[in-house]
């Protein structure tokens, strides 16, 4: 809960309640590497908005496509839908999104003038690609030199296909590049055209963003022989179609997510047996869970705790791998610091051995210059980004730890940062604070949650998957989707209370189906607890309850502008719960019923009697209110409280003379479009008859 009430004076000084939501974060945000607003955009998909959700995710996330396919998506580890059934599904919803708009259906950002400094930017992996994108925003010429032929860094070159086909790549670094960034591929900075020649060329600031461009060997016998490959090397030739022949008995040396990705592709080029041996046992292997998972169903077999010592050669052909125990990984502080038996050791049969025990930085761009190294590493300063020569800075895995694309592009976003406080003349000072987080639910309240089982995603078994390198998971369909984007429970988007307004008359403690409001001098809803129905607003006597997830004045807005856009003639709004609804009755794309405007919510919760008299008072003949019966609604007692407030606004007309059918109820938002219309179509009638 954050500290502080709500006055109205702080009311006043808002644009719109909606910023109250920047005061407090849900967990999903702040676990996203690059914060993205992933409440806003589930909203967006929840009511079948395409286009405004891609704009959300790409606000924060340049390669949106991507991660769709590949993010180990630690937003949804923080999701704190799974403490009520199952965690939200925010990847495969993004990447929904992100490949139905493409690359020209979001928004593209470029400002008028880009006449700043030119900066270069070496490598157009995500960090790389995630800068240049940041600085062509801010108005500098970003121009990104890429050593290989294709853009795109490790997604484009290394990543099977299987996982990430490279027409998802395109769609990020298309919409990337309509942004003015200019990418110039196969020039190896170093090789003819040196950091110190860029300098010379006009270009006022350098951004180093290679990544670690090299696998590491191992020092033993034999590691030099034809038939022993270095991952990046082997899947970057898989990638291209080269792919060596691997023989029939293939070991990967490794435990990362790289050596599952490493043995899948072994096992889809045709080897007959696929081993991964590993310093690691099951609970300390690096790779994410579901990688082990889908290697394991593709057939591949796992050695834990065996260490190479010697690749054994007869007759000038692999056949095997001496490896010894491994009595421990890690020290006593946690660090990487393996302890072996010389004593036990086996003979693994092999005849191809692939290495894939982790990467390193090429720094061959760095001789003959002033750029300092060390272990291996360009040097850098974490807090400003800046190398140890001025107006050259870096980002990404050449100078931070390894991580996902997601982490590449929130150092590259960050680096651009320092860059432009850097050519503005400022002092380098980046401001990493975020908001509070909002807390785990509480167990009482996540029991009276609706529950509402997590989509299951298309996926091809393992028999048939390991025998190609398409693609295995598929992406939701449209239907499936909605349902999985509903089940956001919208956190930080509830009520918080006008504390100064507020009479303590307990309305809003009686009416809450999930019984959070306290009330003592005066009510207070508790974030973490609030599941954001509204129905507090809508009942509250002396409106001292705001929505902080939309304007106050949103639905008083969308009906003048659904009446203004309504033919002469009768006119009648229907406000309609869509929380079984499809994308296109959401969106308008549905067949109209002549003379009424359409308006969908997520539920009728937050619809109150003023709302429903003031769209008579702006010109709206009837008012017809289509609600999901018991049950079905997404909040509880949601049925009860719409009918409730149907029947005191045809009340209110009653007394003040007008007809009580102006304003119509149908409990059909659940049946489906025809159900709806005919409902509609009736309520019309009983309206136009009076």
């Amino acid at each position: 809960m954050i500290d502080g009430d709500l006055t109205t004076r702080d009311l006043a000084r808002l644009k719109s309640t909606a910023e109250l939501m920047a005061r407090e974060w849900a967990p999903c945000r702040n676990g996203c590497p690059v914060h993205a607003d992933v409440r806003a955009y589930l909203q967006c998909i929840a009511e079948g908005d395409w286009r405004a959700a891609i704009d959300v995710i790409r606000e924060q996330l340049p390669f949106a496509a991507v991660c769709g396919r590949v993010c180990h998506h630690p937003c949804e580890d923080n999701c704190r839908r799974q403490d009520v059934d199952e965690r939200v599904a925010i990847r495969e919803l993004k990447r929904f999104v992100a490949e139905t708009q493409g690359a020209t259906g979001c928004t593209v950002n470029k400002p008028k003038k880009q006449d700043k400094a030119r900066v270069a930017v070496i490598g157009a992996g995500p960090a790389g690609l995630s800068a240049a994108l940041e600085l062509a925003k801010l108005g500098y010429r970003p121009t990104v030199f890429e050593k290989a032929s294709v853009a795109g860094g490790i997604p484009a070159t290394t990543i099977p296909r299987y996982r990430l086909p490279l027409e998802v790549v395109r769609i990020d670094v298309d919409w990337i590049c309509a942004h003015g960034v200019e990418i110039v591929t196969g020039v190896e900075i170093g090789k003819g055209k040196t950091i110190a020649r860029l300098r010379g060329d006009g270009f006022e600031a350098v951004v180093i963003a290679t990544g670690l461009a090299s696998s590491r060997s191992l020092p033993i016998p034999n590691a030099d022989h034809k038939d022993v490959h270095l991952v990046l090397d082997f899947l970057q030739a898989v990638s291209a179609g080269e792919a060596p022949n691997v023989g029939q008995n293939v070991l990967v040396i490794g435990g990362g997510n790289v050596a599952m990705d490493a043995a899948r592709s072994a096992v889809r080029l045709g080897a007959k047996t696929v081993r991964a041996m590993c310093l690691e046992n099951e609970e300390e292997m690096p790779a994410w869970s579901w990688e082990q998972e889908e290697a394991r169903d593709e057939g591949v077999e796992f050695i834990h705790r065996r260490g190479p010592v010697e690749i054994i050669v007869k007759d000038g052909k692999i056949v095997g791998m001496k490896a010894r125990r491994v009595t421990r990984v890690f020290n006593e502080q946690k660090k990487f610091d393996p302890q072996y038996d010389d004593s036990d050791v086996i003979d693994v049969a092999c005849d191809t051995v692939i290495f894939a025990i982790g990467q390193m930085a090429d720094l061959g761009f760095i001789e003959g210059g002033e750029l300092a190294a060390e272990r291996g590493r360009l040097t850098y300063t974490a807090a400003t980004h800046e190398t140890s020569v001025a107006g050259v800075f870096a980002c990404g895995e050449i100078v931070t730890p390894p991580g996902s694309v997601v982490e590449a592009c929130a150092s590259g976003r960050r680096c651009a940062k320092a860059v432009d406080q850097f050519l503005s003349g400022k002092s380098i000072q980046i401001d990493d604070s975020t908001p509070p987080v909002i807390d785990t639910i509480p167990e009482a309240t996540a029991e009276k949650v609706l529950k509402v089982d997590r989509v299951t995603v298309p996926t091809d078994a393992a028999e048939k998957r390991k025998t190609n390198f398409e693609q295995f998971e598929h992406t939701l369909d449209e239907a499936a989707v909605l349902r999985e984007a509903r089940r956001c429970m919208g956190c930080g988007g509830g009520a918080e209370v006008i504390v100064d307004k507020c009479a303590a008359c307990l309305t809003c403690l009686r009416v809450c189906p999930f019984d959070i409001p306290v009330v003592t001098d005066v009510a207070r809803i508790e974030s973490d607890k609030c599941q954001a129905c509204g129905i507090c607003i809508a009942e509250c006597p002396a409106n001292a309850i705001v929505p902080r997830s939309r304007a106050v004045d949103e639905l008083v807005r969308r009906t003048a502008a659904a009446l203004a856009k309504t033919p002469k003639g009768k006119k009648i709004i229907a406000y309609i719960g869509g929380f079984r609804c499809t994308a296109d009755e959401w969106m308008g794309r549905s067949e109209p019923i002549p003379g009424v405007a359409e308006l969908y919510h997520a539920s009728t919760s937050r619809l109150g009697v003023p709302e429903l008299l003031h769209a008579l008072e702006a010109g709206a003949d009837g008012v017809v209110v289509v609600s999901c019966p018991d049950g079905t609604d997404r909040y509880p007692t949601t049925a009860t409280r719409t009918k409730k407030r149907v029947e005191q606004a045809r009340e209110l007309l009653g007394e003040i003379g007008l007809s009580p059918e102006k304003v119509q109820l149908a409990e059909t938002a659940d049946k489906g479009r025809d159900a709806v219309r005919e409902a509609i179509r009736e309520a019309v009638v009983k309206i136009t008859e009076e």
